[in-house]
């Protein structure tokens, strides 16, 4: 491990991803289930302010809120990496959240904060945590996780943590629109597990309609699993699907386990008359560029 050489403060941008692809296989010995899911990175970021401090972690979370009890996944990585020993003795930093994505949201916004959170105290204190070390840790923390060290657009099995990098998509227009509800990912795995019967991956037709820069061929291999459980227990959620596909975009899918909903336009004019054919009351919208890049980290000024 390096020395407790130290950088300035740093400014980390931590980019929401969506899922063109989700395809649930089966349950796994360990529990989890194995999935093959194609990602992609978009233009929705968290953003992490990160300067040492005399000792611990301190955090400030501004923006959206954060539910739940017990620590959220920039404390969980803050004592993964001093369980491991990665970090000099007496180390504190100081972090100022700001949350955009929404959790809940089916999103990845925590998973990216960890990521960037990861990135971010690697830099700071000159740890020189290799790539494989830092995708390690990345796996313990969440199945995204790892991918959005890098971003852009892969191809996840596993659990989610086995990540391969694909040709990124070409620069496409999205619609995001996410209702007022937040899902829990158990509660959606665990409907999965009582109702469906795995049917397969298509993450080979729809890989191939990107490498081939498709669109068509993107939206037609489209597909996520968890719609099937989700859309029946929230109707609202299938009606933004209609809304932005009747309204500009090609094509409309959840995003993981939701409750986001993400529309892909041909243009930038079609992607903003799709979303404001949605009304705000119902859900929050924005219209974003897919990206070729995962969390960023840069000195502040």
């Amino acid at each position: 491990m390096a020395g407790a050489a130290v950088t300035s403060a740093l400014r980390v941008r931590c980019p929401a991803k969506i899922n063109l692809g989700l395809w649930i296989l089966g349950r796994r010995p360990d529990g989890y289930h194995e999935i093959d899911t194609i990602l992609q990175t978009v233009a929705h970021e968290d953003e992490l302010l990160l300067a040492r401090s005399p000792s611990g972690l301190s955090i400030d979370v501004r923006g959206l809120p954060i539910p739940g009890p017990g620590p959220n996944i920039v404390e969980r990585a803050w004592s993964l990496l001093e369980t491991e020993g990665h970090l000099p003795r007496g180390a504190g930093i100081r972090v100022r959240l700001t949350k955009r994505i929404p959790a809940g949201g089916g999103l990845g916004g925590g998973s990216s904060d960890a990521a960037g959170f990861l990135a971010g105290v690697n830099r700071l204190f000159r740890l020189e945590l290799s790539e494989d070390t830092q995708e390690g840790l990345c796996s313990r923390l969440g199945a995204d996780v790892t991918f959005l060290l890098r971003g852009g657009t892969a191809r996840a099995t596993g659990r989610g943590d086995r990540v391969r990098h694909l040709c990124p998509i070409s620069p496409t227009w999205i619609v995001l629109a996410t209702p007022p509800v937040a899902i829990s990912t158990t509660w959606a795995y665990e409907q999965v597990r009582n109702r469906l019967t795995p049917k397969g991956s298509g993450a080979n037709l729809l890989s191939a309609a990107i490498a081939r820069d498709d669109l068509d061929g993107v939206v037609e291999a489209m597909r996520n699993d968890f719609e099937d459980v989700v859309l029946p227990r929230y109707p609202e959620i299938d009606e933004l699907k209609r809304l932005l596909r009747s309204n500009g975009a090609v094509g409309a899918q959840l995003s993981g386990s939701g409750s986001t909903v993400f529309g892909i336009a041909r243009s930038r004019e079609e992607a903003n008359r799709a979303a404001k054919a949605v009304d705000r009351s119902i859900a929050a919208i924005r219209v974003v560029r897919t990206l070729e890049r995962g969390v960023t980290v840069a000195q502040v000024s």
